[in-house]
């Protein structure tokens, strides 16, 4: 079993993004993996199991999530595969400005990782009335359980619920917006998930040192090779 070893959230983040550009990603997608990573850690949404299967999964082939279809009732994104690491915020995004009722996201890995992007997506001003509202995001959870993250419409988390019937599938994602009754029995309240959050600040984050490896061989691949211009370039500035 590979033991665990502590990082801070800024290393982890750093360890992400620098993984994810050795992908060939944008910058963009660089900055939005290292942040998700970090914060669904320190919310315990994540463990080294799901950020390998997030990894896995990502394909620098896929630019976007496909919109399937669009009216007043949902708006239907097919993420083709992609980790919610990366660009599952233009479907969040794209939902949020129609003030849709529901978003549906098919075939996407590690969907959980997708809170942090809710998360500040809705930290920024709306301009219609119907989206301030609380914000329920189903999921399925890494031992195959159903969860619900309740978020207000400030961005604040609001609790982490198992619903009691089988919402979306194992690779899908559900927002409803509006619904601030869940259906389900409450695991953790806010004020606990923020808890989790302050605790991983003083001690740190718990990674699988196998992961922290992989981390690393993966960051190698971002760095330029050493030329005579390169260096040339090289220095303050």
């Amino acid at each position: 079993m590979s033991k665990l070893m502590p990082l801070s959230a800024s290393e982890l983040k750093f360890l992400v993004k620098r993984s994810v550009e050795g992908l060939g990603f944008s910058p963009g997608d660089q900055l939005s993996a290292g942040i998700k990573a970090a914060a669904a850690f320190q919310l315990g949404l994540a463990n080294s199991k799901l950020l390998n299967n997030a990894l896995d999964a990502l394909n620098g082939g896929v630019s976007a999530p496909l919109l399937i279809s669009s009216n007043d009732d949902e708006v239907l994104f097919d993420a083709q595969g992609q980790s919610a690491l990366v660009q599952v915020e233009l479907a969040l995004g794209f939902a949020l400005s129609k003030a849709a009722p529901k978003l549906r996201i098919k075939r996407v890995v590690a969907a959980a990782f997708a809170v942090p992007s809710l998360m500040t997506w809705l930290t920024q001003p709306l301009s219609c009335s119907l989206a301030q509202q609380c914000y329920a995001l189903y999921f399925t959870h890494q031992s195959g359980a159903q969860r619900c993250v309740l978020i207000a419409a400030d961005g604040q988390l609001l609790g982490l619920y198992q619903p009691l019937q089988k919402v979306v599938a194992a690779d899908e994602l559900l927002l409803c917006m509006g619904q601030a009754d869940i259906d389900g029995v409450l695991i953790t309240d806010g004020a606990d998930l923020l808890g989790w959050r302050e605790r991983c600040l003083d001690q740190g984050i718990l990674l699988e040192s196998d992961l922290f490896d992989r981390l690393q061989l993966m960051m190698q691949s971002s760095f330029v090779p050493e030329t005579k211009r390169s260096r040339a370039g090289a220095g303050p500035g």
